[in-house]
């Protein structure tokens, strides 16, 4: 662990001080020392109250930003569709939960899923691990979709949703799709129409899993002739996997809406902009 600057209690005296050059001086400070922060905080053995935390995340917010919007589509390069879907998904979920959180934490967590799963049950397929993650009721289930707080921007955040077991329908599946490929699983997104669903091949049939409803199965072919909307465009929905550039959109769709509705416009145009340049790459 690092140790605390020198300076860093005299910046925290500094906080609420609304001189504009103070301030200017306490966020240039704080910015070049920023990925360090939380281990510095630690080595003071001072833990932070909620006014300092506030205020820090206030002053910080900028360069959260900005550093979000720099190294965003470095994703587009990796090799892998998975390893393309974490590391978007890490930057925004660390970009939620502010300026503590790293991108490397999504991993971590996925990586403690998997551990958990292989500890308590062994081998897994597909089905099993839908078993593990999304079954049991209520409050039972490991993970499940959030009913009384479905459009919340948090819902958009894999590291919230690990933390507090409840997601949206895309988020849960993500997560599926994730702790699944560290079991050897390949396991898709189908980007069905208003409710994200997982798409697996098991038993030497494709089926759909959908995640928010305690990973219920369903052949792929009923779902596309059933559906009331079925057409041949959305039997190409269920037989196509959706790929990572459309999951992605979709995640920034649901965050776009979740800002508006919380009328939180410095958030939305973040959004905004990193939609920009995924439609743009």
């Amino acid at each position: 662990m690092p140790s605390a600057p020198v300076e860093l209690r005299s910046l925290l005296r500094l906080l609420d001080d609304d001189t504009p050059v103070v301030r200017e001086a306490v966020r240039l400070k704080l910015a070049a020392i920023r990925h360090e922060l939380p281990e510095h905080f630690l080595a003071l053995g001072e833990p932070l109250d909620e006014e300092r935390q506030r205020l820090i995340s206030e002053i910080l917010a900028p360069v959260c930003r900005e550093e979000l919007e720099s190294s965003w589509m470095s994703w587009k390069w990796l090799s892998s569709p998975d390893a393309q879907l974490e590391e978007a998904l890490g930057q925004i979920s660390a970009f939620l939960s502010g300026w503590q959180t790293k991108a490397e934490e999504l991993p971590r967590q996925l990586d403690a899923v998997a551990e958990r799963a292989m500890r308590e049950g062994g081998t897994y397929d597909p089905h099993r691990l839908a078993d593990f993650l999304f079954g049991g009721r209520g409050d039972d289930a490991r993970l499940r979709g959030n009913t009384k707080d479905y459009y919340a921007a948090h819902n958009s955040n894999l590291l919230w949703v690990l933390a507090n077991g409840q997601g949206n329908p895309i988020s849960l599946s993500c997560i599926y799709i994730l702790v699944g490929h560290r079991l050897g699983m390949r396991i898709e997104g189908c980007n069905f129409p208003g409710h994200f669903l997982a798409r697996v091949h098991h038993e030497s049939k494709v089926w759909l899993v959908d995640c928010f409803n305690r990973g219920r199965f369903m052949l792929s072919e009923d779902v596309a002739k059933h559906h009331p909307a079925a057409n041949p465009s959305m039997e190409d929905v269920v037989r196509d996997p959706a790929p990572v550039e459309a999951i992605i959109a979709r995640v920034l769709r649901n965050l776009d809406e979740a800002f508006e509705r919380e009328s939180n416009l410095p958030q939305r145009h973040v959004i905004r902009r990193l939609m920009l340049k995924l439609m743009e790459a």
